[in-house]
Protein backbone atom coordinates (compact mmCIF):
# COMPACT_ATOMS: atom_id res chain seq x y z
CA UNK A 1 0.00 0.00 0.00
CA UNK A 2 2.86 2.36 0.76
CA UNK A 3 4.32 1.83 -2.69
CA UNK A 4 0.96 2.42 -4.33
CA UNK A 5 0.48 5.69 -2.46
CA UNK A 6 3.99 6.72 -3.51
CA UNK A 7 3.08 6.12 -7.14
CA UNK A 8 -0.22 8.00 -6.98
CA UNK A 9 1.56 11.18 -5.94
CA UNK A 10 2.97 11.59 -9.45
CA UNK A 11 1.44 14.13 -11.87
CA UNK A 12 0.25 13.14 -15.33
CA UNK A 13 2.29 15.85 -17.10
CA UNK A 14 5.57 14.15 -16.29
CA UNK A 15 4.48 11.35 -18.60
CA UNK A 16 5.23 13.59 -21.55
CA UNK A 17 8.82 14.60 -20.84
CA UNK A 18 10.03 12.64 -23.84
CA UNK A 19 6.99 13.29 -25.95
CA UNK A 20 6.78 17.06 -25.76
CA UNK A 21 10.25 18.29 -24.91
CA UNK A 22 12.59 16.04 -26.86
CA UNK A 23 10.96 14.22 -29.76
CA UNK A 24 12.52 16.28 -32.51
CA UNK A 25 13.46 15.64 -36.11
CA UNK A 26 15.52 18.07 -38.14
CA UNK A 27 17.59 18.51 -41.29
CA UNK A 28 18.09 22.20 -40.68
CA UNK A 29 20.99 24.02 -42.30
CA UNK A 30 20.09 27.52 -41.09
CA UNK A 31 22.00 29.14 -38.21
CA UNK A 32 21.03 27.72 -34.86
CA UNK A 33 18.25 29.53 -33.06
CA UNK A 34 18.87 30.07 -29.37
CA UNK A 35 15.64 31.21 -27.81
CA UNK A 36 12.84 29.58 -25.85
CA UNK A 37 10.58 32.64 -26.04
CA UNK A 38 8.96 33.93 -29.25
CA UNK A 39 6.76 36.94 -29.97
CA UNK A 40 3.73 36.39 -32.21
CA UNK A 41 2.66 39.43 -34.25
CA UNK A 42 1.02 40.43 -37.53
CA UNK A 43 -1.86 38.80 -39.38
CA UNK A 44 -4.28 41.40 -38.05
CA UNK A 45 -3.35 41.07 -34.36
CA UNK A 46 -3.86 44.28 -32.39
CA UNK A 47 -1.30 43.28 -29.77
CA UNK A 48 1.42 40.63 -29.60
CA UNK A 49 1.21 37.26 -27.87
CA UNK A 50 4.09 35.04 -26.72
CA UNK A 51 5.06 31.41 -27.16
CA UNK A 52 7.43 29.69 -24.72
CA UNK A 53 9.04 26.23 -24.89
CA UNK A 54 9.07 24.29 -21.63
CA UNK A 55 10.43 21.07 -20.22
CA UNK A 56 7.72 19.27 -18.31
CA UNK A 57 10.20 17.78 -15.86
CA UNK A 58 13.48 19.56 -15.16
CA UNK A 59 16.09 19.62 -12.43
CA UNK A 60 16.24 22.76 -10.31
CA UNK A 61 19.71 23.71 -11.52
CA UNK A 62 18.48 23.96 -15.10
CA UNK A 63 15.16 25.62 -14.38
CA UNK A 64 15.21 29.09 -15.93
CA UNK A 65 12.49 31.53 -14.95
CA UNK A 66 13.73 35.13 -15.00
CA UNK A 67 11.63 38.01 -13.71
CA UNK A 68 11.05 39.20 -17.28
CA UNK A 69 9.25 35.94 -18.06
CA UNK A 70 7.04 36.25 -15.01
CA UNK A 71 6.12 39.82 -15.99
CA UNK A 72 5.02 38.67 -19.44
CA UNK A 73 2.70 36.09 -17.92
CA UNK A 74 1.26 38.62 -15.46
CA UNK A 75 0.52 41.08 -18.26
CA UNK A 76 -1.29 38.48 -20.34
CA UNK A 77 -5.04 38.18 -20.71
CA UNK A 78 -4.86 34.42 -21.17
CA UNK A 79 -2.51 31.56 -20.25
CA UNK A 80 -2.57 28.65 -22.69
CA UNK A 81 -0.86 25.34 -21.95
CA UNK A 82 -1.05 21.89 -23.49
CA UNK A 83 -3.62 21.05 -20.83
CA UNK A 84 -5.59 23.79 -19.07
CA UNK A 85 -3.89 23.60 -15.70
CA UNK A 86 -2.49 20.71 -13.68
CA UNK A 87 -4.93 17.79 -14.01
CA UNK A 88 -6.90 16.47 -11.06
CA UNK A 89 -5.28 13.22 -9.90
CA UNK A 90 -8.54 11.29 -9.85
CA UNK A 91 -9.30 12.43 -13.40
CA UNK A 92 -5.81 11.55 -14.59
CA UNK A 93 -5.89 8.09 -13.03
CA UNK A 94 -8.84 7.07 -15.20
CA UNK A 95 -6.61 7.11 -18.25
CA UNK A 96 -3.76 4.95 -16.97
CA UNK A 97 -5.80 2.01 -15.63
CA UNK A 98 -6.38 -0.95 -17.95
CA UNK A 99 -10.01 -1.66 -18.81
CA UNK A 100 -9.21 -5.34 -19.25
CA UNK A 101 -6.25 -7.66 -18.82
CA UNK A 102 -3.12 -6.89 -16.82
CA UNK A 103 0.28 -5.29 -17.18
CA UNK A 104 1.75 -8.78 -17.67
CA UNK A 105 -0.17 -9.26 -20.94
CA UNK A 106 2.14 -6.84 -22.74
CA UNK A 107 5.39 -8.67 -22.01
CA UNK A 108 7.08 -12.00 -22.66
CA UNK A 109 8.11 -14.10 -19.63
CA UNK A 110 11.73 -13.13 -20.28
CA UNK A 111 10.86 -9.44 -20.35
CA UNK A 112 8.90 -9.75 -17.12
CA UNK A 113 11.90 -11.40 -15.47
CA UNK A 114 13.99 -8.38 -16.46
CA UNK A 115 11.34 -5.94 -15.22
CA UNK A 116 10.95 -7.71 -11.87
CA UNK A 117 14.72 -7.82 -11.35
CA UNK A 118 14.91 -4.10 -12.14
CA UNK A 119 12.07 -3.11 -9.80
CA UNK A 120 13.55 -5.22 -7.02
CA UNK A 121 16.93 -3.53 -7.45
CA UNK A 122 15.73 0.04 -8.04
CA UNK A 123 12.45 0.18 -6.13
CA UNK A 124 12.98 -2.44 -3.41
CA UNK A 125 9.75 -4.07 -4.59
CA UNK A 126 9.36 -7.84 -4.69
CA UNK A 127 7.10 -9.59 -7.19
CA UNK A 128 4.08 -9.62 -4.88
CA UNK A 129 4.36 -5.89 -4.23
CA UNK A 130 4.91 -5.21 -7.93
CA UNK A 131 1.81 -7.18 -8.88
CA UNK A 132 -0.28 -5.39 -6.26
CA UNK A 133 0.92 -1.97 -7.44
CA UNK A 134 1.22 -2.27 -11.22
CA UNK A 135 -0.87 -5.18 -12.49
CA UNK A 136 -3.87 -3.03 -13.44
CA UNK A 137 -1.87 -0.17 -14.92
CA UNK A 138 -0.81 0.41 -18.50
CA UNK A 139 2.90 -0.18 -19.28
CA UNK A 140 3.35 3.54 -19.71
CA UNK A 141 3.01 3.94 -15.95
CA UNK A 142 6.30 2.15 -15.36
CA UNK A 143 7.98 4.54 -17.81
CA UNK A 144 6.59 7.41 -15.77
CA UNK A 145 7.75 5.86 -12.53
CA UNK A 146 11.29 5.32 -13.81
CA UNK A 147 11.45 8.95 -14.96
CA UNK A 148 10.13 10.24 -11.66
CA UNK A 149 12.68 8.16 -9.73
CA UNK A 150 15.49 9.70 -11.74
CA UNK A 151 14.36 13.23 -10.83
CA UNK A 152 12.95 12.55 -7.36
CA UNK A 153 13.17 15.49 -4.98
CA UNK A 154 15.09 17.88 -7.21
CA UNK A 155 12.71 19.13 -9.84
CA UNK A 156 10.79 22.25 -10.80
CA UNK A 157 7.67 22.56 -12.95
CA UNK A 158 7.08 25.26 -15.54
CA UNK A 159 3.41 24.28 -15.77
CA UNK A 160 2.88 24.56 -12.02
CA UNK A 161 4.74 27.87 -11.91
CA UNK A 162 2.66 29.31 -14.75
CA UNK A 163 -0.54 28.05 -13.18
CA UNK A 164 0.32 29.62 -9.82
CA UNK A 165 0.98 32.98 -11.47
CA UNK A 166 -2.31 32.76 -13.36
CA UNK A 167 -4.27 31.88 -10.23
CA UNK A 168 -2.75 34.69 -8.18
CA UNK A 169 -3.40 37.24 -10.91
CA UNK A 170 -6.81 35.88 -11.93
CA UNK A 171 -5.67 35.13 -15.48
CA UNK A 172 -7.90 32.79 -17.45
CA UNK A 173 -6.38 29.44 -18.48
CA UNK A 174 -7.10 27.39 -21.59
CA UNK A 175 -5.73 24.14 -23.00
CA UNK A 176 -4.74 22.99 -26.48
CA UNK A 177 -5.82 19.42 -25.75
CA UNK A 178 -7.06 17.14 -22.97
CA UNK A 179 -5.59 14.27 -20.97
CA UNK A 180 -7.76 11.95 -23.03
CA UNK A 181 -6.22 13.33 -26.24
CA UNK A 182 -2.71 12.75 -24.95
CA UNK A 183 -3.29 9.28 -23.55
CA UNK A 184 -5.01 8.09 -26.74
CA UNK A 185 -1.70 8.50 -28.56
CA UNK A 186 -0.12 5.90 -26.31
CA UNK A 187 -3.17 3.67 -26.32
CA UNK A 188 -2.99 3.52 -30.12
CA UNK A 189 0.50 2.00 -29.99
CA UNK A 190 0.74 -1.75 -30.45
CA UNK A 191 1.38 -3.93 -27.40
CA UNK A 192 4.88 -4.56 -28.75
CA UNK A 193 5.61 -0.84 -29.01
CA UNK A 194 4.33 -0.19 -25.50
CA UNK A 195 6.50 -3.01 -24.17
CA UNK A 196 9.53 -1.67 -26.04
CA UNK A 197 9.16 1.73 -24.40
CA UNK A 198 9.48 0.06 -21.01
CA UNK A 199 12.31 -2.28 -21.97
CA UNK A 200 14.34 0.46 -23.63
CA UNK A 201 14.30 2.50 -20.43
CA UNK A 202 15.42 -0.45 -18.36
CA UNK A 203 18.10 -1.68 -20.78
CA UNK A 204 19.67 1.72 -21.36
CA UNK A 205 19.19 3.34 -17.96
CA UNK A 206 22.71 4.77 -17.74
CA UNK A 207 22.51 6.14 -21.27
CA UNK A 208 19.08 7.59 -20.55
CA UNK A 209 20.41 9.42 -17.50
CA UNK A 210 23.33 10.80 -19.47
CA UNK A 211 21.07 11.93 -22.30
CA UNK A 212 18.73 13.60 -19.84
CA UNK A 213 21.56 15.66 -18.39
CA UNK A 214 22.80 16.71 -21.83
CA UNK A 215 19.29 17.69 -22.90
CA UNK A 216 18.77 19.84 -19.83
CA UNK A 217 22.10 21.55 -20.35
CA UNK A 218 21.18 22.38 -23.95
CA UNK A 219 17.76 23.54 -22.86
CA UNK A 220 19.26 25.89 -20.26
CA UNK A 221 21.48 27.35 -22.99
CA UNK A 222 18.38 27.63 -25.20
CA UNK A 223 20.12 25.57 -27.89
CA UNK A 224 16.96 24.59 -29.69
CA UNK A 225 18.43 23.10 -32.86
CA UNK A 226 21.16 21.15 -31.05
CA UNK A 227 18.49 19.43 -28.98
CA UNK A 228 16.39 18.98 -32.07
CA UNK A 229 19.10 17.06 -33.94
CA UNK A 230 20.37 15.12 -30.96
CA UNK A 231 17.09 13.57 -29.98
CA UNK A 232 16.07 12.39 -33.40
CA UNK A 233 19.36 10.51 -33.76
CA UNK A 234 18.33 8.34 -30.80
CA UNK A 235 15.38 6.79 -32.66
CA UNK A 236 13.03 4.48 -30.75
CA UNK A 237 9.26 4.11 -30.65
CA UNK A 238 8.56 7.80 -30.17
CA UNK A 239 10.66 8.78 -33.17
CA UNK A 240 9.00 6.05 -35.25
CA UNK A 241 5.61 7.53 -34.40
CA UNK A 242 6.62 11.14 -35.07
CA UNK A 243 3.33 12.07 -36.75
CA UNK A 244 1.16 10.86 -33.90
CA UNK A 245 3.31 12.20 -31.10
CA UNK A 246 4.32 15.54 -32.53
CA UNK A 247 3.39 16.67 -36.05
CA UNK A 248 -0.34 15.94 -35.94
CA UNK A 249 -0.66 17.55 -32.54
CA UNK A 250 1.11 20.68 -33.77
CA UNK A 251 -1.27 20.97 -36.71
CA UNK A 252 -4.29 20.41 -34.48
CA UNK A 253 -3.16 23.22 -32.18
CA UNK A 254 -2.82 25.93 -34.83
CA UNK A 255 -6.55 26.78 -35.19
CA UNK A 256 -6.84 27.00 -31.41
CA UNK A 257 -3.75 29.19 -31.12
CA UNK A 258 -5.09 31.48 -33.86
CA UNK A 259 -8.32 31.84 -31.91
CA UNK A 260 -6.59 32.52 -28.59
CA UNK A 261 -4.16 35.16 -29.90
CA UNK A 262 -7.01 36.94 -31.69
CA UNK A 263 -8.78 37.47 -28.36
CA UNK A 264 -5.99 39.46 -26.71
CA UNK A 265 -2.56 39.04 -25.16
CA UNK A 266 -2.02 35.29 -24.84
CA UNK A 267 0.96 33.56 -23.23
CA UNK A 268 1.32 30.07 -24.68
CA UNK A 269 3.54 27.46 -23.01
CA UNK A 270 4.15 24.08 -24.66
CA UNK A 271 6.92 21.49 -24.65
CA UNK A 272 9.99 22.88 -26.42
CA UNK A 273 9.95 20.01 -28.90
CA UNK A 274 6.84 21.46 -30.49
CA UNK A 275 8.55 24.70 -31.55
CA UNK A 276 11.04 23.71 -34.24
CA UNK A 277 11.12 21.91 -37.53
CA UNK A 278 9.13 22.11 -40.76
CA UNK A 279 6.01 20.94 -38.94
CA UNK A 280 6.75 22.80 -35.72
CA UNK A 281 4.46 25.41 -34.24
CA UNK A 282 6.75 28.30 -35.20
CA UNK A 283 6.84 27.37 -38.88
CA UNK A 284 3.13 26.57 -38.97
CA UNK A 285 2.28 29.97 -37.49
CA UNK A 286 4.43 31.65 -40.14
CA UNK A 287 2.56 29.75 -42.83
CA UNK A 288 -0.67 31.18 -41.39
CA UNK A 289 0.67 34.71 -41.90
CA UNK A 290 2.01 35.48 -38.43
CA UNK A 291 5.43 36.95 -37.73
CA UNK A 292 7.33 35.08 -35.02
CA UNK A 293 10.56 36.53 -33.64
CA UNK A 294 12.87 35.31 -30.86
CA UNK A 295 12.90 37.26 -27.59
CA UNK A 296 15.99 37.37 -25.41
CA UNK A 297 15.43 36.41 -21.77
Amino acid sequence: MKNRKWYYSFGILSLFITLSSFLWKSNQTAPEQTSLLWKIEGNGLKQPSYLFGTMHLIEKQYFYFPESLEKLVKKSDLLVMEIAGIPDQAEAMKYVVLKEGTFYDFFTPQQMDTILAWTKSKMMMDEKAFKTTFSKFKPFVLVQTATQMQFMGKTESYEMTFQNIANKNKIKMEGLETIADQMKIFDDLTKEQQAEMVMAGIRDEAKSNEMSTLMQQMYRRQRIDSLYNMIHSEGGVLAEEQNAFLDNRNRNWIPKIKNYVSQGKAFIAVGAGHLGGENGVLRLLEKEGFTVTPVKL
